[in-house]
């Protein structure tokens, strides 16, 4: 190599450190969730885990039903919605509890037609049409 152009060392030394730059920028876009599809930062409602959310939101939706025939004896025109801490504190439904043992929020819609639709907000989970205004 001549003296006025770069010699092999200094190319190898810099081809490295790009390198090594590269590799902390992925490792920190990785951490941070913009890349390599770590599902389990995100809130979705098709989760593949083994736990059964339906099964919450059917436990909710029962509840909901109850509070709806108790008081609304004569049913309603209007769709009512009533939070999950309502009917936990009415004595309708004991707390929800996801796989990671961390306590769900939510409410129940309960339609004039006498279907309710129960919608549950975890720490993994979300059912789909969820609100966070009815809550």
């Amino acid at each position: 190599m001549n003296k006025n152009g770069w010699g092999l060392r200094f190319e190898l030394f810099f081809i490295l450190i790009f390198v090594v730059c590269i590799l902390i920028a992925t490792i920190g876009l990785h951490s941070i969730g913009l890349i390599g599809g770590d599902e389990d930062n995100l809130l979705n409602s098709g989760t593949d885990s083994d736990f059964d959310y339906d099964a919450l939101e059917s436990q909710a939706a029962d509840a909901g039903k109850k509070y709806y025939l108790s008081h609304y004896p004569n049913g309603s025109s209007d769709t009512i919605i009533v939070s999950i801490s309502t009917l936990i504190n009415n004595g309708y439904i004991s707390k929800l509890y996801d796989e990671n043992n961390k306590e769900c929020t939510g409410y129940v819609k309960l339609l004039s037609n006498g279907n309710q639709v129960a919608y549950l907000d975890c720490s993994r989970y979300q059912s789909v049409g969820y609100d966070e205004d009815y809550e």
